[in-house]
């Protein structure tokens, strides 16, 4: 290049020394250049900082080849020289066409879309020189070959990503050797490769080439044909060209470098989507582990009191046994609750209640121990649970379901803590407006390590079989209590768990009120729609046994067609059903006869707002108690008749 040519290639063409000795020199130089402090993210006041520190310490590159003993201070006075001779010819340059030059190279730099790019490129380069046609080819790295990137001129088309192989022609002369070149008469140069003249039927007269320069690195060569008033290119338009070549060069990578931050945003950005949705994933694995755990633990205590039961002959310790099932069934219940609302928010809040502090952790005993004790997977050990409670009442604002769990979870803990069986203590009672729980072990205790991470997510010293996640659990419960837990433990002697929570305020008369018994409501014929019969049994059972008159059917289809028909007072349906869904059967009976009480019975997370909105009287959520479907039938009848 005749502007841009460093002093390094001024000195290799002129023989002084070899293409191996200036690449080695340039090497050294961006070593230098690598050493020094980098500008943090660009800042241009300390970039500028950088920029006078580096030429003020960095060695010029004939500096380097005179210190690598290559070259002579005479043979780097005699290249300055000649790069003075390339400055005089630019300095003799119109300034008509130098500023269209500047101008095109303008336009050129406007755009990052690499087609738009190559396309002006290709444009104003015969605008430049005056010449016929012209061709940009860019180098393949990997073969070596030029390829017709974008030819222009007549039959123009027919050269399209046409390979030069590599060294071929005047195009792979100057590629191999780096330098300008001025033909004035192709046909006389034994370095023209006609090939190219044959496939297009262009006719080649005088040829200008010069190479595309990324910095030291070659990406192409950019050539131009045929003068159109056919006299021969000039030095003059050999540095216009040059001028227009280092331009076009810094557009062909800028554009490169902005499709390749495209991909490699691309590339970030599904990788961010395959990051989220592993975390998803990882979520829910944790909420999946969770809830099997839970499950596990509830399961195993039903399971565990229906064997007791087969084999039990006193009546009123089966029917201790089928109420804790219940209350463990209802647990469940409460817990997929739970995670149906866990699903629409994060936000959800501790729904309260009061609760008898002793109570509920009488019943956790009682839920737990036959799973260790009696049940199906009992381990064969004798392990004596005691509880010293305080006779004074104990009132707490929370969740039952949720304590419940968390102490039954720290009595597993305990127990499998005892391998070869021992004691449990559980002590409560009161300190500073506080309620505190006690539980100790004489166990296998715990290690300062253990202790430590206890109540990390999936941390377990039980083995695979075992998530790791009922401790964390525990103690995720006692936070949304607002309450602490405290360890005591000693290996080899046991461990203490203390759970404080704050004393609730309130009285527990709200709750006596809420499971009082329901005044009983005038008898109604009643219509049931459930497709699983089990339920539709179970509801007509309960609400025959309160006088009403009841009619069943497992279809919404069938059930629409007895609607018509009868004269019912109440229709509860399922919403879920397959053919007509409970929302069609409600509906239809809205239209058929508008004062009917509509009550829902579903498995579905559907609030009562919801409900409401749609017309419906009452809602009962999957699975039930007998005194709340009482209770709902029997306020909606007094609500109509008021």
């Amino acid at each position: 290049m005749l502007l841009k040519k460093l002093l390094g290639e001024i000195l290799a063409d002129m023989g002084f020394v070899t293409k191996q000795h200036l690449e080695e020199a340039l090497t050294k130089q961006r070593k230098i250049c690598r050493e020094k402090v980098l500008p943090e993210r660009l800042q241009r006041t300390r970039l500028i900082s950088e920029a006078r520190l580096a030429a003020n310490t960095t060695p010029a590159l004939g500096q380097i080849l005179i210190d690598m003993g290559v070259t002579t201070n005479n043979q780097l006075d005699q290249a300055m020289r000649q790069q003075e001779k390339m400055l005089d010819v630019y300095k003799m340059l119109k300034s008509e066409k130098l500023g269209a030059v500047i101008e095109k190279c303008t336009v050129i730099n406007s755009s990052l879309n690499i087609a738009e790019v190559l396309e002006n490129i290709m444009k104003y380069a015969n605008l430049v020189t005056n010449s016929e046609a012209s061709t940009l080819m860019l180098l393949d790295e990997e073969t070596g070959e030029l390829v017709f990137s974008v030819p222009t001129g007549s039959e123009s088309d027919k050269l399209t990503d046409i390979r030069i192989p590599p060294g071929k022609g005047i195009a792979g002369w100057v590629a191999v050797n780096v330098q300008d070149i001025l033909i004035s008469d192709a046909s006389k140069d034994p370095r023209f490769y006609g090939k190219v003249d044959e496939i297009s039927g262009f006719q080649t007269k005088s040829v200008l080439c010069v190479p595309l320069m990324a910095k030291s690195k070659l990406i192409g060569v950019l050539e131009v044909i045929n003068k159109k008033d056919d006299v021969s290119f000039t030095e003059e338009d050999a540095m216009l060209l040059n001028f227009f070549a280092n331009q076009t060069a810094v557009a062909i990578e800028n554009a490169r470098y902005y499709g390749e931050l495209e991909r490699k945003y691309e590339e970030e950005k599904q990788m961010q989507e395959k990051l989220v949705e592993a975390e998803k994933l990882w979520a829910l694995g944790l909420m999946t582990s969770g809830v099997a755990h839970d499950f596990n633990n509830m399961l195993a205590i039903i399971t565990g009191n229906i064997d007791l039961i087969e084999v039990e002959e006193d009546k009123d310790k089966i029917l201790k046994k089928v109420q804790i099932i219940k209350k463990t069934a209802m647990d469940s219940a409460k817990l997929i609750k739970r995670l149906q609302k866990y699903a629409k928010t994060r936000d959800e809040k501790l729904l309260l209640q009061a609760i008898k502090f002793n109570d509920l952790v009488r019943e956790a005993i009682e839920m737990s121990t036959p799973v260790w004790k009696d049940g199906p997977d009992a381990k064969g050990i004798s392990i004596e649970i005691i509880d010293t409670f305080t006779e004074e009442e104990l009132i707490i604002l929370g969740n039952d379901t949720d304590l419940r769990e968390a102490i039954i979870n720290l009595i597993f803990n305990s127990v499998d803590a005892m391998p070869q069986g021992g004691k449990i203590h559980l002590a409560t009672y009161t300190k500073n407006e506080s309620i505190y729980l006690d539980l100790s072990d004489n166990g296998i205790g715990m290690t300062e390590e253990t202790k430590s991470r206890i109540f990390d997510p999936f941390f377990t010293t039980k083995g695979i079989n075992h998530s790791g996640l009922g401790m964390s659990m525990l103690y995720g419960t006692i936070k949304r209590h607002n309450g602490s837990i405290d360890i005591k433990t000693t290996p080899g002697k046991g461990t203490t768990f203390t759970i404080v929570l704050p004393m609730g305020k309130e009285c527990i008369e709200k709750r006596a009120e809420e499971s009082s018994p329901a005044i009983k409501a005038e008898k109604v014929n009643i219509l049931i729609i459930d497709d699983l019969p089990e339920v539709s049994v179970v509801l007509s059972e309960i609400l025959s046994n309160e006088g009403h008159q009841i009619c069943s059917f497992n279809s919404g289809t069938r059930g629409i067609e007895a609607f018509k028909k009868g004269d019912y007072g109440i229709l509860i349906t399922d919403l879920g059903m397959p053919g007509a869904s409970g929302w069609e059967v409600i509906n239809t009976a809205r239209q058929i006869k508008p004062d009917v009480i509509i009550g829902v019975v579903t498995g579905w997370d559907i609030s009562e707002k919801e409900i409401k909105q749609k017309g419906v009287d009452f809602l009962i959520n999957k699975p039930f108690e007998l005194n709340e479907i009482v209770q709902a039938v029997t306020k909606a009848v007094k609500s109509k008749s008021c």
